[in-house]
């Protein structure tokens, strides 16, 4: 929201997209090949492309409540982008499309890969608190593309799960003794420092569920590193059910909007988007709380935002650091020559694979 000096009609009610039979939207802007230079802040019409769709919504919940399923529906029902939760493919499988975790079993325990499905196999692995890390890292990043996606084109972003919510899983990992207090009070300083040029969601979307209807979700999902993990245990799942609801929900509604939903036996995806339209987004009050976030003097602090996040290089620079008293958060000289030494070898025979 610009102030009124803005030629852009601030529009309170998200709307779906059976009642936006007119709404026209400026074509988007290419962020994804073109730079957002000095030309395009002065003549680009940012505003302009915003409507009252322009949000961003995350939908929360425990694992296996169905998050995919009612984040996809609400961004097609109010004509938004839907980006599902980034994997550690991305960042395993090289331009080769080889997955280097195949090289676990020639590499010392110290050495290895860790992600999702050995954390839930082996939670006392030692790179566990450096998954956790990278783990954060891709949402962070993910939700830098949601705010320069919503920027750019005007088009509102739906988002499974948020960096935002990071730090449940990394408070219940070092409460189960997955990782220790000083990684956790490490990992806090350096999400706090993050958050400072992040604009909060407008809504978040919390699907509630019983622990035990949770476990027998996980069971019917049927992915069998999930059935039989040694992590996703009754009290473990509680202890999430809890970090949520007395710490994020409770201190995230002083800003954003929230709606909870008792999803156990899931419910009526329709009947969210009724809820969402009745929302009113647009705070007048200056000095309320309430979508402070979105509150912009001028054009010029939105114009700024949106070139941080073009460079987000240096919002990762902000709260990169190493803290050589946490060895479990990076790989030791020898680690890394192992690991050079075994990719080396793939490179080679990649090589040879392409010039037969």
């Amino acid at each position: 929201q610009v102030t009124a000096t803005s030629n852009m009609m601030q529009l309170a009610f998200i709307t779906q997209k059976a009642k936006r039979v007119n709404c026209r939207r400026l074509p988007p802007f290419d962020y994804l090949h073109k730079k957002y230079g000095f030309w395009s802040q002065l003549f680009d019409p940012m505003v302009d492309r915003c409507d009252e769709n322009s949000k961003v919504i995350v939908v929360e919940g425990p694992i296996a409540a169905g998050k995919s399923k009612v984040a996809a529906k609400l961004a097609e029902e109010f004509e938004m982008v839907y980006l599902p939760p980034p994997t550690f493919d991305e960042y395993y499988i090289n331009e080769y499309g080889y997955d280097i975790r195949t090289l676990d079993d020639r590499l010392s325990v110290g050495s290895q890969s860790c992600d999702v499905q050995k954390f839930l196999t082996n939670p006392y692995h030692p790179n566990v608190p450096m998954f956790q890390f990278h783990y954060f890292q891709f949402k962070f990043d993910q939700y830098i593309t949601a705010l320069l996606h919503l920027l750019s084109t005007g088009q509102g972003v739906v988002l499974n799960r948020s960096f935002y919510t990071d730090y449940v899983f990394a408070k219940a990992m070092t409460n189960a003794g997955y990782m220790r207090s000083e990684a956790l009070k490490f990992y806090n300083d350096i999400v706090n420092i993050a958050k400072l040029q992040m604009l909060r969601p407008h809504l978040i979307i919390y699907l509630d569920l019983p622990v035990n209807i949770v476990m027998e979700k996980i069971k019917k999902r049927g992915i069998s590193y999930e059935v039989n993990s040694k992590v996703l245990t009754s009290k473990y799942l509680q202890d999430i059910e809890n970090i949520y609801k007395l710490d994020y929900l409770k201190n995230i509604i002083s800003h954003s909007h929230v709606l909870v939903y008792d999803w156990t036996n899931e419910g009526d995806i329709s009947s969210i988007v009724e809820d969402i339209e009745m929302l009113n987004f647009n705070y007048e009050d200056k000095t309320a709380k309430k979508m402070s976030d979105w509150r912009f003097e001028n054009i010029q602090q939105l114009r700024t935002k949106r070139k941080h996040y073009e460079n987000r290089y240096f919002l990762h620079l902000d709260y990169s650091r190493n803290e050589y008293s946490l060895p479990e958060l990076h790989y030791t000289a020898e680690e890394m020559e192992e690991q050079y030494k075994a990719m080396k070898m793939v490179r080679i025979s990649i090589y040879r694979y392409v010039y037969l």
